[in-house]
């Protein structure tokens, strides 16, 4: 801690309408926080933002951050939970657990996780590893703080997180006492999720091991009334361990273990009666025209369109998706009382499959195989300084080796679309790339007074990617063996001036980086795609008043950037008038993104406690000209996918004795997006299911509880609001598809010990 910091509390680990209740909750919660003496104070937040604790307000980043009493309390799920209550952040859901991406300030990761090479816009940190270039959704078990920072986080969260980072950190094991938890939580759809826990002491302050293990099954909320197809019943298995020895009060070894099976029986979604133009352009030129338009339109198969059918398909054959994963983490901190040595090493491996049907219809059109196997190394060394100078500092070097495959294959059905005999492949791609790297990383703060200080930083990165690629979609057939490198250097730069002991002022400037790679394509402008940059210029303003009953959290930004990422995908006739489908990812060439942020937490008085989420963006395309339906669309001015002008959250939870050690509460959720588009070829189009509306959602929490036990009972989307995030193209027949928004209604009992 420098002495800039002194004046801060000591840091420690985290100990009528339908909008009405958690509003007007909130409402209270802030106009009474200057009017109601003060009997607690908000809990003080302490993240690793920049590798070392800080209280949250010390840190120059806009980051939302999540103790493991808000995890419990708002019942955090998955990513999309938490991604719910961080201003300016979004998430469009594919039909599954694994296919959800999420949006920051406008920056999406629209580069398909079905790729061999999973390349994140976002660094996602599990205790400190890398698991983004794996999957972006593993669960939420005994987790100790989930922290988000937005804007790019380059120096510390490596050359790929120019969107922003995210990190979780587990709750360590303690040699102090034997205990644990036992979680029961039953709901809507026979939903059924069991959790344990166990803290085992083994060497008396010295070694402990804690255990985790998480099993969520469900029937689901979409029924197939097909006999022959199967439902989306689903079953998600988890298992976590860690040891932590500590011989001395100079040395800890740290050593994690997770495994994860998830499966579900189809990619969820329910038919939307609309075809993208990928599917109704081409594959189904003679289906009916049912609305008299002069074009194709999807089957509605017994089952109709939404939002009249939310919870029906039609298909003929077993689907099954899902993510198995294991990682293993080493963490090893050595104290030279001036500085502080650590080495994380880490390895993951992972296969993400889609088997059975894709046409999402009663007729045996296609069915796909595919299965997408990942594994991934690192190591990284940071030395850091600790102590009371005026200057701090923290240099590292990382090392990365990955590599991916994919096996896909498109196979005809018995109904023979096109004349093409049964069990014909249509598309198909084994591929496999390889990603080596090492980056040198550092960051210097200088305290010049008490009140000033300056913070300088960087991340030196060099990336070799080498692929090959074999596939062919219809009549294009292609193969692709190739090498690149990209270097890079992203340099951060930062002020923060105390205003008072508990104000703030902050201003930072950062560079953002994202490697490019190489694709198959029939278009020779479309085989390499261009390196992601932006520069992130922001301003902040923190403060606690009113004897930190009330805290402020509020930054405006302006990212500037070239070469951005997307996706595309094409089905068409060559110039001999075969069939070819092809995908890839194209360059816009400049785009930019500005706006404002704002958090709000209050508690006016003992017992209650209120927290506001304000997201206000303009995130657009300057120059992009993208292949969208065969022909090249200027989109030049137009919103960036997945980026809503204004994001919204509310929560407000009221504590009050019962009887003995008993404590009741109730809580109220809202939560807020604007309408946006989800895809780039969204933008040419117009009406539903394209334009996504705007959604709101109130949740209701109430229950006991004392230090060993706790009983809830939860109604999600209160009002059964129909909604929904996006479409995506997940058959042909029934085009593009929905996963509708749902009410859940649920009791969970936990069991401390």
């Amino acid at each position: 801690m420098n002495t800039r910091t002194r004046h801060r509390a000591k840091a420690s680990h985290g100990k009528a309408h339908k909008q009405f209740l958690p509003l007007s909750l909130v409402a209270i919660a802030i106009a009474s926080g200057s009017a109601v003496a003060q009997e607690s104070a908000i809990e003080e937040i302490v993240v690793t933002a920049q590798h070392r604790e800080q209280n949250i307000q010390d840190v120059p980043i806009s980051i939302s951050a999540f103790s493991s009493n808000d995890i419990e309390s708002n019942m955090f799920r998955d990513v999309t939970d938490f991604v719910g209550r961080t201003p300016n952040a979004s998430f469009v859901s594919n039909g599954a657990r694994s296919r959800k991406e999420i949006s920051m300030r406008g920056v999406t990761n629209f580069v398909s996780s079905n790729q061999a090479r999973r390349t994140s816009t976002f660094g996602f940190y599990i205790d400190g590893f890398n698991l983004s270039s794996s999957g972006s959704n593993p669960p939420i078990m005994d987790i100790e703080r989930i922290e988000i920072l937005r804007g790019p986080q380059s120096t510390y969260f490596g050359a790929n997180a120019l969107g922003g980072g995210i990190s979780v950190t587990s709750k360590a094991p303690t040699a102090d006492e034997f205990g644990g938890s036992v979680m029961v939580d039953y709901g809507s759809f026979n939903t059924l999720d069991v959790e344990g826990t166990l803290n085992i002491p083994i060497i008396s302050d010295q070694l402990a091991a804690r255990i985790n293990y998480k099993d969520v099954s469900s029937d689901g909320n979409i029924e197939n009334i097909n006999p022959l197809g199967g439902g989306n019943d689903s079953d998600y298995q988890y298992l976590k361990g860690s040891v932590l020895w500590t011989p001395n009060d100079k040395l800890s070894v740290a050593l994690n273990f997770a495994d994860s099976d998830e499966l579900v029986g189809m990619r969820e979604g329910v038919p939307s009666g609309v075809f993208s133009t990928f599917a109704g352009g081409t594959l189904f030129a003679n289906f009916p025209d049912l609305n008299g338009d002069g074009l194709a339109d999807p089957d509605p198969d017994g089952v109709g369109f939404f939002p009249e059918n939310d919870d029906k398909v039609n298909f003929n054959s077993p689907q099954e998706i899902g993510t198995e994963y294991q990682y293993y983490i080493a963490k090893v901190d050595y104290d030279f009382d001036s500085m502080l040595f650590s080495s994380i090493t880490g390895y993951v491996e992972s296969d993400y499959f889609l088997r059975g049907d894709i046409d999402g219809g009663s007729g045996d059109y296609f069915n796909e195989f595919r299965t997408v196997p990942r594994d991934s190394f690192t190591q990284e060394f940071r030395l850091q300084s600790t102590g009371d100078s005026n200057l701090s500092w923290n240099v590292g070097a990382f090392y990365n080796d990955d590599e991916g495959y994919i096996d896909s294959k498109t196979i005809v059905g018995a109904a023979m679309p096109f004349g093409l005999p049964d069990g014909f492949i249509i598309d198909s791609e084994e591929s496999r790339e390889t990603s080596t790297g090492w980056a040198l990383f550092g960051q210097v703060d200088y305290s010049f007074t008490d009140k000033l200080l300056v913070s300088f930083g960087g991340r030196y990165s060099e990336e070799t990617i080498k692929s090959d690629i074999a596939g062919f979609g219809g009549a294009y057939t292609q193969e692709l063996s190739t090498e690149e490198s990209f270097t890079d250097f992203s340099p951060r730069f930062a002020v923060s001036y105390d205003v008072s002991d508990s104000a703030t002022m902050y201003g930072s400037v950062a560079k953002g980086f994202k490697s490019g790679g190489v694709q198959l394509s029939p278009l020779p402008s479309g085989e390499s795609y261009d390196p992601e940059e932006l520069w992130n210029y922001e301003v902040g303003y923190k403060a606690e008043m009113f004897d930190r009953a009330l805290r402020l959290n509020v930054a405006a930004f302006y990212m500037d950037w070239t070469d951005l990422q997307t996706t595309f995908q094409q089905a068409g006739l060559d110039e001999n008038g075969d069939f070819i489908i092809f995908g890839g990812i194209d360059n816009a060439e400049s785009a930019e993104s500005k706006g404002l942020e704002l958090s709000i937490t209050a508690a006016p008085m003992d017992g209650l406690v209120a927290n506001i989420n304000i997201g206000l963006l303009d995130a657009k395309y300057n120059q992009f000209v993208a292949f969208i339906d065969g022909e090249n669309r200027v989109l030049d001015g137009r919103t960036i996918p997945n980026s809503p002008k204004m994001t919204f959250s509310a929560d407000a939870e009221y504590n009050f004795p019962l009887t003995g050690s008993y404590e009741a509460f109730v809580r109220g959720e809202y939560q807020y997006r604007d309408e946006i588009e989800s895809s780039t070829s969204a933008l040419i189009q117009t009406g539903f299911p394209w334009q996504v509306p705007s959604y709101d959602v109130a949740n209701l929490r109430f229950g006991v509880r004392n230090d060993n036990l706790s009983v809830s009972f939860y109604v999600e989307n209160l009002f059964d609001e129909t909604y929904f995030t996006n479409a995506y193209q997940k058959a042909f027949s029934g085009g593009l598809y929905i996963e509708p928004g749902v009410q859940r209604i649920g009791m969970k009992v936990r069991y401390n010990f």
